[in-house]
């Protein structure tokens, strides 16, 4: 599958007797969210492909393109209300990918909505949400943990089509970054896509680009979704991004690994897209340890609580600041105990804190495969 969305389907597409191939060519595309994208380099002519597989795939992507559309309408009705609250709000991720670099809906799949706001609007947004008859999701440890210690809350819309919002204050999870990113990182510059009936906010092309690789891989820069999107949008705009810019960002906010490893795997999946300099400024640069155990650990969080806890405290900075995030993970409040705690007698909040550092410690010395792998089309 990779050959082909590299181009070189030329040697590398299955004979067109071998059905077998073809279907575990199919299964491999849905399973990783690549459907409209083989479809548009194979409809590009020049191959023998079973005429089923090509049905299946337009009728795929098709899927793709509903449930797109969907999210979309939710997008628009969003952009309205906080627009009417007066409260700034940008699109991140696959939103804005489609309203920016794929034109056709069904060419790449997500399944929420990403949006970064400020800090300071938080409690604000908060309301409008909850007015709009959003629920939060999971509860975090603490009502202060976001957005003082968290980079996101979750919210989700009930209904026979759930509809789920991940809202941003800082574009990045380790905790490291809440300390170096300024509160407006990523808001200079902002540019306006249109909607069906709305238009929305998104970073500029290089803060775009920024964010891509960078969020990439602080989740490892292994999924293949997220680096074709890296591929794509580099090589459309690679006239448009100040270089020199994106350079002294990722110096400034400590993020040149983190980009150096994300261009890395998307120029290894898909070919070279960066201008050489940017390349070998990125190589050339030695990242503080800090900064390379934040990367390391930051797609192992979820597997690994004890060691995302530590790290978090090891590469951030500020004594009063860490002391209050410790406190807040080691004593979160009773909502949150009562989450993974469903006894309620007396002394139930002594059991659930014996209960919880206890599967923490399970799941720390015992990890799953990939639990921290992110949803298909995240």
């Amino acid at each position: 599958m990779l050959s082909i969305l590299r181009g070189d389907a030329d040697t590398l597409v299955p004979d067109v007797a071998d059905l077998h191939a073809w279907e575990r060519l199919l299964v491999s595309a849905r399973d990783t969210g690549h459907s409209g994208l083989l479809n548009e380099e194979l409809s590009r002519g020049g191959h023998s492909v079973p005429a089923d597989f090509l049905s299946k795939l337009v009728a795929e992507a098709a899927h793709v393109a509903a449930a797109n559309r969907i999210l979309l309408q939710h997008l628009e009705r969003l952009a309205a209300a906080s627009e009417g609250a007066g409260i700034d709000m940008l699109v991140l991720k696959g939103a804005a990918l489609l309203g920016d670099l794929y034109v056709d809906l069904g060419l790449r799949p997500m399944c929420d909505i990403d949006l970064l706001i400020k800090p300071d609007a938080a409690d604000a947004f908060d309301r409008l949400l909850l007015q709009m008859g959003y629920e939060r999701g999971q509860d975090l440890l603490r009502d202060d943990f976001y957005p003082r210690f968290h980079y996101e809350r979750e919210y989700i819309e009930r209904g026979p089509r759930p509809v789920r919002l991940d809202v941003h204050v800082r574009p990045f999870r380790p905790l490291r970054y809440s300390r170096i990113l300024p509160p407006d990182a990523l808001w200079d510059g902002t540019r306006t896509i249109a909607l069906k009936d709305a238009a929305v906010r998104v970073p500029s092309v290089t803060n775009m680009t920024l964010h891509l690789v960078c969020h990439a891989a602080f989740h490892g820069a292994e999924r293949l979704l997220w680096l074709a999107d890296i591929h794509r949008f580099v090589a459309r705009n690679r006239d448009s991004i100040d270089w020199e810019l994106l350079l002294d960002r990722l110096r400034v906010w400590n993020l040149s690994e983190a980009a150096r490893l994300g261009f890395a795997r998307t120029e290894g999946a898909f070919g070279r897209c960066i201008p050489d300099d940017v390349r070998e400024a990125l190589a050339g640069r030695r990242a503080p340890w800090r900064d390379r155990l934040a990367l390391w650990q930051a797609p192992r969080d979820a597997a690994s609580p004890l060691m995302h806890t530590l790290v978090d405290l090891l590469c951030t900075s500020g004594w009063r600041y860490r002391a209050g995030y410790l406190a807040a993970v080691v004593l979160p409040d009773a909502t949150h105990l009562a989450e993974g705690y469903r006894g309620r007698h007396i002394g139930w909040q002594t059991c659930a804190h014996f209960a919880r550092a206890w599967r923490k410690v399970a799941r720390t010395v015992t990890p799953s495969d990939n639990p921290s792998a992110p949803r298909l089309c995240e």
